[in-house]
């Protein structure tokens, strides 16, 4: 009789085999299935050749997430005779681990629909734009980044997931650009630019200039010769000269200094004399007229205490005569005056004289 299986045992394997189970899925899964995944779609209005599935989503250069699915959106309700590149679209879908991106404060920052803070990144001016990996192999990814004041284009016709707007790729505006060319028109214009530099390099005129150019030429090489021969003749004509502007100016240095030796003293020395003479004058006669008015007071005090009546008119003429030596006084103290100025005038001058000899000597 075969002996009955143990029920323990049996547990145990279940329990072993869905714990290996679960280990293998997180391992192979690299954690998927703990993370918090947000689905977006994005149309791009231009060709996605070289995005595969498994493509890096990356936002500001740091990956986020990845492609999940590609496909091509077919519109059949449209008229053959109306067909355009509107009639079909390419829906590119990605994930966003939502642990990857967070606020200041730490917490996630959710990019599901009409989450407030991916709506507000959107407002920043946060858009999808296609970018290339690697020129090698021309593989693209997803980038998310700000292009403030780009618009917000959206085609509105996704259902599943919410739309992400998108710019066009670096490569795209190019393209864009010389599109917006008129290749035609350029390449007329490159024609007849170029047309018009052959018939000017060919012209008669154009020679007569090259040959003109070589006649001016030889004479310059000519004018050049003549003048190195005249510059070697000249050369010890001028030493000589300069020779000579040397001694004079050595001349002219000797000069400057006898006249400051000899000139200023002499100037000095008479300044000198012209203020004691003016002392002399003014110690000696401004005195002697103050005594000689005293004394004529004095009379005309005395004539009027003694005789008042008889000599009026006799006080009369002193006191004019005392008016007079006050007018010669007044005379002689202007006289002092003037050769006092005519001292400082005469000083001013050498002053003045001094700094136009020293700029001489200077510039010497």
């Amino acid at each position: 009789m075969a002996s009955r299986a143990n029920p323990a045992v049996i547990g145990g394997f279940v329990l072993g085999a869905i714990a290996l189970a679960i280990a293998g899925l997180v391992v192979v899964g690299g954690g998927k299935f703990f993370q918090h995944r947000q689905f977006w779609e994005a149309n791009f209005d231009e060709s996605i050749k070289g995005l595969a599935i498994g493509a890096p989503v990356t936002f500001c250069g740091v990956k986020v997430g990845s492609v999940t699915d590609i496909r091509v959106v077919v519109n059949r309700n449209v008229s053959p005779d109306k067909v355009t590149t509107d009639v079909m679209r390419t829906p590119v879908f990605f994930e966003i681990s939502a642990d990857r991106i967070a606020d200041t404060a730490g917490n996630e920052v959710r990019f599901e629909k009409d989450a407030a803070g991916v709506k507000r990144l959107i407002e920043f001016g946060l858009r999808a734009q296609l970018e290339l990996q690697s020129l090698v192999t021309g593989q693209l990814g997803i980038n998310l980044d700000f292009h403030p004041g780009a618009p917000m284009k959206l085609t509105g016709v996704s259902l599943k997931y919410p739309e992400f707007p998108t710019v066009p790729s670096t490569m795209a505006a190019l393209g864009r650009s010389l599109d917006d060319l008129n290749l035609n028109e350029v390449a007329q214009d490159i024609r007849q630019t170029v047309k018009g530099i052959e018939r000017l390099v060919n012209s008669p005129e154009v020679k007569k200039i090259f040959v003109s150019a070589n006649a001016t030429l030889a004479r310059v090489d000519t004018l050049a010769a003549n003048a190195d021969s005249k510059i070697a003749k000249l050369g010890p004509a001028l030493e000589k000269a300069t020779a000579t502007l040397n001694e004079t100016l050595d001349t002219i240095r000797v000069l400057t200094q006898n006249v400051n030796s000899q000139t200023v003293p002499a100037v000095s020395q008479t300044l000198q004399d012209v203020g004691q003479l003016a002392r002399r004058i003014e110690s000696e006669t401004v005195p002697g007229a103050n005594q000689f008015l005293g004394d004529a007071s004095q009379v005309a005090k005395r004539l009027d205490a003694e005789t008042v009546p008889a000599v009026n008119q006799l006080v009369g003429q002193v006191r004019q005569l005392a008016a007079s030596f006050e007018r010669t006084s007044d005379s002689v103290r202007l006289a002092v005056e003037q050769i006092r100025q005519l001292a400082t005038t005469a000083d001013a001058a050498v002053q003045d004289r001094q700094p136009l000899l020293y700029q001489i000597n200077t510039s010497l």
